[in-house]
């Protein structure tokens, strides 16, 4: 039970990364460009079925990720049921 609210633990620290990043413009090329890539690489497995079950969002909140923001209120859940 431990090692499974390590894991979550690890990757909410990792999804969070993943989402104060995509707010900033990064250079290629960079150690920034590198660790983005691999939160990206970490968690769109998780994202991306969520992505497309999603209908697409207009107006206001176009190009807000509501699929990101589900899956962080999901494992903050499911952490306080497991852990």
């Amino acid at each position: 039970m431990e090692y499974i609210c390590i894991f979550l633990l690890l990757f909410q620290f990792i999804f969070l990364l993943r989402m104060v990043m995509s707010f900033f413009p990064i250079r290629e090329e960079t150690v920034a460009s590198s660790v983005r890539e691999v939160t990206m690489a970490v968690t769109e497995p998780v994202v991306h079925p969520i992505r497309q079950r999603l209908p697409p969002v207009t107006g206001a909140l176009a190009g807000f990720g509501i699929a990101e923001l589900l899956v962080l209120v999901g494992i903050q859940i499911l952490a306080l049921i497991v852990c």
